[in-house]
């Protein structure tokens, strides 16, 4: 259907956090991985997208209306967001990073977003392939049910990607470009990860289990998703899985609650917002260490090499044992037989003796 994506190899050699405020949240890198994009309360506590570099430095507000915004992606084209729109549906925005030129990614009367709070099932944010470019996000069809979209950046080219009757949501490209993530109903209603071609064909479902998933993010090492455990006091907590679904494990044994995973684009960095118990909000990035691959050295023989040999030498044989010469062997071969024709002649002897003297016997 489409190629595995290395596997789930996931581990962490240090963690930072992008400044120290507690009131920041929706991360996204940029392509670069230096710098990223999120969501902060400014000065009149209104709701604005702001980008800074990984190492705190160069914070810009990039936004300034007082909508409430959420579900930042950083594209090669510019900044996206969800925000409500004025007639109070929620749409997509971009903006450049510089916050010039925003504008609705795609001007219709329908919803292509949802806040946290209404989840199930959050809409997420946009996804861009890497390869085409071309625009993956969550919008309702004619029923009103949620379904899978691919846009232009431009705006144009809409249409729904997967031709089903079950609601689809949140999804997020494969790295390579032919294929991607997304959360769906299974047949006992419950929320699950599955994948798809790039075309919409080839679904494939990934989880197995009845606990309600989201915001899942494919990288180079596996998909990163937020699972909402019942058995976990928190809830939300980042799992890490294969593209086959095998070898789900979390991704993070510590801390309380975690969300909004990503993926840097060279697989060597994650980007999640991390909620301590008393509801305080921190970027943290996970710099990942890839296992060590010990290299084997091949050694390639010169078949075109002259071979010398000297009378010293001794030729081996396939099973490692030195091979005798030919005249050795023939009086081998010669001491066999002698040896032989010894012990016949003992034993025929032998029987000649019993012969005589039974017969001696006989004879008294």
């Amino acid at each position: 259907m489409f190629p595995v994506t290395s596997s789930a190899d996931f581990t962490v050699e240090r963690t930072s956090v992008i400044k120290e405020d507690t009131g920041i949240w929706s991360p996204a890198w940029d392509p670069d991985g230096e710098s990223i994009a999120y969501v902060a309360y400014d000065e009149s506590r209104n709701q604005q997208v702001f980008t800074i570099g990984i190492d705190g430095s160069g914070k810009m507000r990039i936004t300034d209306n007082a909508a409430r915004k959420w579900g930042v992606a950083w594209l090669e084209g510019g900044i996206t967001y969800l925000s409500y729109d004025t007639d109070g549906l929620q749409k997509i925005f971009i903006t450049q990073p510089d916050g010039t030129g925003t504008r609705k990614l795609l001007d219709e009367k329908m919803r292509q977003g949802k806040e946290d709070k209404d989840y199930p099932p959050v809409f997420g944010e946009v996804s861009e392939n890497r390869v085409t470019g071309k625009i993956l996000f969550t919008s309702y069809d004619e029923n009103n049910n949620e379904k899978i979209y691919e846009i232009n950046i431009d705006g144009t080219g809409k249409k729904q990607v997967i031709d089903d009757d079950k609601r689809q949501w949140d999804p997020d490209w494969n790295p390579d470009g032919t294929s991607f993530a997304y959360v769906s109903y299974d047949d006992s209603n419950n929320i699950q990860l599955f994948t798809a071609n790039a075309n919409g064909t080839g679904k494939k479902q990934i989880t197995f289990d009845d606990v309600k998933k989201h915001d899942p993010n494919w990288g180079h090492d596996g998909i990163l998703f937020v699972s909402f455990e019942d058995r976990f006091a928190s809830g939300d907590k980042l799992y890490i899985i294969n593209p086959d679904g095998t070898g789900m494990k979390p991704a993070i044994e510590d801390g309380f609650k975690q969300k909004n995973p990503r993926w840097s684009n060279d697989g060597t960095k994650v980007l999640y917002e991390d909620i301590d118990l008393a509801g305080n909000k921190q970027i943290k990035i996970l710099y990942l260490q890839k296992p060590e691959v010990i290299q084997t050295p091949v050694v390639t023989p010169d078949v075109t090499a002259d071979v010398s040999v000297t009378p010293g030498d001794v030729e081996q044989t396939p099973s490692g044992k030195e091979e005798l010469p030919e005249e050795d062997a023939g009086n081998n071969l010669m001491e066999i037989l002698f040896t032989m024709f010894l012990v016949i002649t003992v034993i025929i002897l032998a029987m000649m003796a019993i012969l005589l003297i039974s017969d001696l016997f006989t004879k008294k």
